[in-house]
């Protein structure tokens, strides 16, 4: 399987390094990138590619490829993807696959005339093994009809203080904190409900990494993940960031399900947590201390798992990340297609909500996304009819 990179960040370069240990023919043999940051762990695991490439559409001309893995910055993605599909090579591309509504629209028509099975997303806690005994709980109507959600997503200040200063702090490139960070969360949820949402309305801001707050030792906590790579900036709590760094959420969704939902990126004991309550039962986990409980209406426990301690805790998103490749690889490599939990479509509307959340947190305002629904269905439709 012969593999091009966009973007060989970090990520891109722990996806394919992941992919390998499962299947020994996948090859990374060319790249596109001024300033590959995940060129240090490339060479430490002995596979950078010796191929360079200053533009993508150099390397498809000149590269046979079986899969063309995107990790750009997130406002290139769809270019990116454009190209890929129009060189009608097989795309993986890391979330969140557009940054604002127009884009959105603009990939569902590309979906329509070229399939949505072209492209692949990293929308990894699909491929969770907290998501797979969720939709088994759901599938088995252990849970009922779901009423409401209260969920999480923290991180810890290391981890915020990366976003303060990579790329990612300013909108126009990462799309904003919530669509950058929470997009996996976001279509998590909506897995769980099963419908999309009518309803939004946010509050938050940048009230944390802020000059005030600025500790006076220890600020290297705040640095000391990599930082080198397009641009970077080596400032924290005086950050030009223009992201938020703590958000609320609430949703409201077609079937009256309600979902209420925080996130921050200055927690010092981070958590991921969730609690889902149905007319049957409910359940709670938590991703990063991996434990996943369920219990009927009678307060019966009916599932008491810790994957934390199966799939290592945090690293490879909760033991995610080798799930999601090994579907992949059977998806991409056997003759009868693997159904994979999670598509291109899932990815834009999660990225659509997480934009009329920020909507709603600049305006004010509830926001509406009956007409946000209505585009994005005729926009799908376009080649299909």
């Amino acid at each position: 399987m012969k593999i091009g990179a966009v973007g060989l960040g970090n990520r891109i370069a722990h996806v394919y390094h992941e992919l390998t240990k499962i299947n020994q023919d996948a090859d990374l043999i060319a790249y596109v990138d001024p300033l590959p940051i995940g060129r240090d762990y490339a060479e430490k695991n002995n596979f950078f590619p010796t191929k360079k490439y200053s533009t993508l559409n150099d390397m498809l001309s000149n590269e046979k490829l079986d899969l063309l893995m995107i990790g750009s910055p997130n406002h290139l993605h769809l270019e990116h993807i454009k190209i890929g599909l129009n060189a009608g090579i097989k795309i993986f591309a890391e979330k969140p696959i557009v940054v604002n509504e127009n884009q959105s629209f603009e990939l569902a028509k590309l979906l329509g005339e070229f399939g949505h099975d072209q492209v692949l997303v990293g929308l990894v806690l699909r491929y969770s093994q907290h998501a797979r005994s969720v939709r088994d709980l759901i599938d088995k109507n252990f849970l009922g009809n779901i009423i409401s959600i209260e969920a999480s997503e923290h991180i810890m200040p290391w981890h915020g203080g990366f976003f303060m200063r990579n790329w990612r702090r300013k909108e126009k490139f990462s799309g904003g904190f919530m669509l950058e960070k929470c997009c996996h969360d976001i279509d998590f949820y909506n897995m769980i409900v099963g419908c999309r949402p009518t309803r939004v309305a946010s509050f938050g801001g940048r009230n944390s990494f802020v000059p005030q707050n600025k500790p006076k030792e220890n600020l290297e906590e705040f640095s000391k993940y990599n930082l080198y790579g397009w641009e970077a900036k080596d400032k924290v709590f005086d950050s030009d960031a223009d992201i938020v760094d703590h958000q609320v959420a609430i949703i409201e969704y077609q079937n009256g399900a309600t979902l209420a939902f925080h996130t921050n990126m200055r927690v010092p004991d981070e958590f991921r947590r969730f609690a889902v309550i149905g007319t049957n039962g409910m359940v709670e986990g938590d991703f990063v201390r991996g434990f996943l409980k369920a219990h009927d209406q009678k307060n019966n426990v009916i599932l008491d798992e810790d994957y934390g301690a199966a799939f290592g805790m945090v690293k490879g998103h909760y033991g995610a990340d080798n799930l999601m490749l090994k579907d992949i690889n059977r998806h991409l490599t056997n003759s009868e297609k693997t159904n994979l939990p999670v598509g291109v479509k899932d990815c834009i509307e999660a990225g659509l909500i997480a934009m009329k959340i920020d909507e709603s947190r600049k305006t004010g305002k509830i926001i509406d996304l009956s007409d946000s629904w209505v585009q994005l269905d005729l926009n799908l439709k376009v080649y299909n009819e």
